[in-house]
């Protein structure tokens, strides 16, 4: 039996007639905790459950429990806490009910425990002094938790102030919470800043454009896009926005993630400016190889032809297939201009028209010769028919940039390579375009025995871009195969639909027997205008004109031809589309208001932007520069009626 002092041994025989000891012993089964009471002037425990005993170590047989021995046992940051809390009674006088959680380090234990003290007073029937009730419980689980937590919040303020890059809190409303020091350099505000903007702007008060960018982060997601720093400076940033979203699913505030990638955006455009001006210099390259070809005859032929001419001796048809020869040359020239404008034209991008497949091809030369390896050739066979398919120009001329240029196929640097392009009728209804490729990089050609087009997995995601091509080849309505017949050759074939040749339906033709005998002697009689401000141009289609007997008027500025309506109404305006006060387009539209039957010819050197269709049905023939003569006498007779 346990010995207590004879003051100790009345408080018990009080207890136990007031019935307190019943109570105590029910109570370990209304709360899971440790229980004990003690007399806060000698500081006893007058009585304690199991588990304050078990956990806490009060088992003295023989001797007195005392609240102060717990300081025994008590963590040394909070013995001072826990002595000046729990253990002194003069200052807490005031108080009802004291609650604090300390940290014990028991005996025996290598982890620190936490529990919670909940210490009330007491008034029991039959006793004079008023005693502690004590409530203990083991909050080592919650406290843990919670530390964590803090730990963590710690950790994540530490990554938010010190990141690379700007961070910011926002509220569902657009304010700001909260933002890291890169985000302030970054833009230029500071939380103040932002907060003095937002107070402006919830008031109604005026804020610019640029400031009201700061308050528009709610589309989640991730996006470039453009800011204005406080300095005026516009930069490019990288943005990604998160919605942190409560139990009804709506955003409490939102994450936005900001990094300013403008010195990135201009050392990508320096270095495509660079790789275009590289493919514009070898491409440049190209065209001056093939133009100098064209005007080596026409120099040529044209200075025999003067010196014989000037020697009064020489023979008529050896000056005529002189002229021949210059003839040919200038229109090949003309040719590969006109393949190059053809090429050169993106409005029509993804846009599927009819064309013949071989001239495709040979407008691609150019570009395609550039970007191959200085150690590859390349060489070309067109079937002497056109073969009309109906394809996306512009795309299948990169289709076959990027099969040659090495991207795909690896070029082997260490010898000689060649890819031969021809193109012929397979049956009736396809035709074949076939790439034949030597002197490519082994390794790159072991893996396409296995290559399935059809069945394309993930795992192929070397040869993406032949996936892509074949379905754009599909798209077309063709076919796309690979062949190895040896293990250093390969060949791509390309199917695609023979579009039957459509003969074109001439809306300006006449009856035979109203056709005049001398259309040109009829055409001399109408008023003929010509608006050209180069005066080399104008002199040449002057002198073309006259060689039939026809005297054009010919304006230098559209605005001269405009003022000179007041003296004649034309009844043809053949005008170029590039003038320098006002374009050839509006000055015919204008010369149409006051006379609408007036024909007309427009011709440019970039049809980007005419719709020759519809420019056709207002009676406006659109042409590509350089004109020839052929043609040139061919629209005027169109535009009369008389073809």
């Amino acid at each position: 039996m346990a010995y207590f002092p004879l003051k100790a041994r009345v408080m018990q025989t009080n207890l136990e007639a007031s019935g307190m000891i019943e109570f105590f012993k029910v109570l370990p089964n209304l709360f899971s905790g440790g229980v004990y009471l003690t007399d806060p002037k000698s500081g006893q425990i007058l009585f304690s459950n199991d588990f304050f005993k078990d956990n806490l170590g009060c088992k003295k047989p023989g001797k007195d429990c005392l609240e102060s021995d717990l300081l025994a046992w008590v963590f040394k940051d909070d013995k001072e806490a826990f002595l000046e809390q729990i253990l002194s009674p003069n200052k807490r006088n005031d108080r009802e009910q004291i609650v604090g959680d300390y940290r014990f380090q028991m005996p025996n234990e290598t982890l620190v425990r936490w529990f919670q003290f909940e210490k009330r007073k007491v008034n029991i029937p039959g006793m004079d002094s008023v005693l502690d009730l004590v409530f203990v419980r083991d909050v080592t689980n919650e406290k843990t938790n919670e530390i964590n937590i803090v730990e963590q919040i710690q950790f994540f303020l530490g990554l938010f102030e010190n990141a690379s890059v700007g961070m910011a809190l926002q509220d569902w409303e657009g304010g700001y919470f909260r933002i890291n020091p890169r985000f302030t350099e970054i833009t230029g505000y500071s939380f103040q800043n932002l907060t003095d903007l937002n107070i402006r702007r919830i008031k109604g008060e005026p804020i610019s454009d640029e400031e009201m960018e700061y308050f528009s982060f709610f589309k989640e997601g991730v996006e470039e896009s453009r800011l204005t720093r406080k300095d005026g400076r516009r930069i490019n940033v990288y943005r990604r926005i998160s919605a942190f979203r409560n139990s009804q699913g709506k955003p409490d505030f939102y994450y936005v993630f900001l990094d300013d990638v403008t010195e990135k955006k201009q050392l990508e455009s320096y270095q495509l400016h660079s790789q275009k001006m590289e493919t514009i210099g070898s491409l440049a390259t190209n065209i001056a190889h093939d133009l100098n070809n064209y005007l080596q005859p026409i120099h040529v032929f044209s200075q025999l032809g003067k010196e014989q001419i000037t020697l009064g001796k020489f023979d008529q048809n050896q000056i005529l297939d002189y002229l021949e020869k210059i003839r040919m040359g200038a229109d090949n020239a003309r040719s590969m201009i006109h393949r190059i404008i053809h090429y050169s034209k993106t409005k029509n991008e993804h846009s599927v028209s009819k064309i013949d497949i071989s001239s495709v091809i040979e407008s691609t030369i150019p570009l395609l010769v550039a970007g191959l390896p200085k150690n590859v050739e390349a060489q070309f066979d067109f079937y002497k028919s056109p073969l009309i398919t109906k394809v996306d120009v512009v795309q299948f001329s990169k289709i076959l940039c990027e099969l040659t240029s090495g991207g795909i196929f690896v070029w082997d640097d260490r010898k000689r390579g060649l890819v031969q392009i021809q193109t012929q009728p397979m049956d009736e209804v396809r035709l074949l375009i076939s790439l034949e490729f030597t002197g490519l990089s082994l390794p790159s050609l072991s893996e396409l025995t296995t290559l399935d087009l059809v069945n394309f997995r993930d795992e192929d995601f070397q040869w993406t871009g032949i996936h892509l091509i074949n379905r754009y080849v599909k798209n077309w309505g063709g076919e796309f195969y690979l062949d190895k017949p040896d293990p250093m050759t390969l060949k791509v074939f390309i199917y695609l639909p023979l579009e039957e040749s459509i003969p074109l339906h001439n809306p300006y033709k006449m009856n035979s027997e109203t056709k005049p005998k001398d259309v040109w002697s009829e055409i001399s009689k109408k008023k003929i205008w010509i608006v050209e401000d180069d005066e080399a141009a104008s002199e040449t289609i002057s002198f073309v004109l006259s060689q039939k007997q026809i005297n054009p008027k010919v304006f230098s500025t559209s605005t001269s031809a405009i003022q000179y309506l007041n003296e004649e109404i034309p009844d043809f305006v053949l005008s170029d589309y590039r003038l320098r006060e006002m374009s050839g387009l509006v000055m015919i539209r204008k010369i149409k208001q006051v006379s609408p039957g007036v024909s007309a010819v427009l011709y440019t050197g970039n049809m980007d932007g005419l719709d020759a269709e519809e420019l056709s049905k207002e009676g406006i023939l659109v042409r590509s520069k350089p004109i020839s003569v052929d043609e040139l006498y061919e629209s005027i007779l169109l535009s009369f009626g008389f073809l």
